[in-house]
């Protein structure tokens, strides 16, 4: 298990409940690479650490999901071709298919992954709906990549019980999501809707700290009241209102699959005041945080 800010994973054991529901997840997790720093970074079992030199071959599928950054990505089922992957982008790995993948030095980047077994994703690759002739996938709209892979990182976090099944669960979103939301990269004419895009990246990466709105226009190359008038005829919404969104978002999924109390919810949704918090949640949402959770959940608020 990694507790580094800038990484965090968890292999699990799976039990005989997990193989029969068909998907599990044997791994899941995130990891930011710096520019210039070394990958991969240290800290996984034998069976799946690899060097660029040697490559690697597992015995599970792997969703991998870029949101910053760019990198590289090769596999023995594409010949010598050397694939980018850009933020938005993802790759799945396959079992017994050697491959290997780095973040480009001058840009590292932010990768989730999730690695899965079953039944279930056996007969996903017999009946080639994923091959790994085509192991690249480039979606319209990542939002909702990314939304189910933070949720899986929450889940793994507070590792309520039948982990490895709930995960599962959502990596079946996840792989439905990339059969059916990806398309060719989009056309580079469209400025707006790629900038609007690495926008919603942006803030779905940092719910946990305020975000300066300027900044990230800077970092987008556009002045911040154009990036606002984008991103509102685009979404239809603020930037504000899209971010309030997902951090509510965020802390549905905490108060149903966590135990932490409100407080703690509050602050890992980049909320500084719990009451502030709570007012929010209730006007948004029908009911303060603790009744929500009483009601989704059944269970006794903390």
């Amino acid at each position: 298990m990694s507790e580094d800010p800038k990484s965090f994973h968890r292999y699990l054991l799976a039990d005989s409940k997990d193989r029969d529901w068909g998907i599990y997840a044997t791994s899941a997790g995130y990891v930011a690479i710096d520019p210039g720093a070394p990958y991969p970074p240290p800290g996984h079992p034998k069976s799946h650490a690899f060097s660029w030199e040697e490559g690697r071959q597992l015995d599970e599928l792997q969703v991998h999901f870029i949101t910053r950054g760019s990198g590289i990505f090769e596999s023995a089922a594409e010949g010598d071709r050397r694939r980018r992957i850009g933020a938005g982008g993802a790759f799945v790995l396959f079992p017994g298919v050697w491959h290997r993948y780095a973040p480009l030095p001058q840009t590292g980047w932010l990768e989730y992954w999730i690695a899965l077994k079953g039944d279930y994703v056996d007969q996903l690759l017999r009946r080639k709906l994923f091959s790994p002739s085509h192991p690249v996938f480039t979606p319209s709209d990542s939002s909702p990549l990314l939304r189910l892979f933070t949720e899986a990182v929450a889940c793994l976090r507070h590792h309520p019980v039948g982990t490895s099944r709930v995960l599962g669960s959502l990596a079946g979103l996840i792989l439905a999501e990339l059969q059916t939301g990806t398309v060719a990269v989009p056309p580079a004419e469209n400025r707006t809707e790629h900038l609007v895009h690495e926008a919603k990246l942006m803030l779905g990466q940092h719910l946990e700290e305020e975000v300066d709105l300027e900044v990230m226009a800077k970092k987008l190359s556009v002045g911040y009241h154009w990036l606002r008038r984008a991103f509102k005829q685009e979404t239809g919404q603020s930037l504000h209102q899209y971010r309030l969104q997902l951090r509510l978002s965020r802390a549905k999924v905490l108060l149903k699959n966590s135990d932490a109390t409100v407080e703690q919810i509050a602050q890992q949704t980049g909320f500084a005041d719990p009451y502030y918090f709570s007012q929010i949640f209730k006007r948004k949402a029908g009911l303060p945080p603790t009744s929500w959770r009483k009601t989704e959940t059944g269970a006794i608020p903390i």
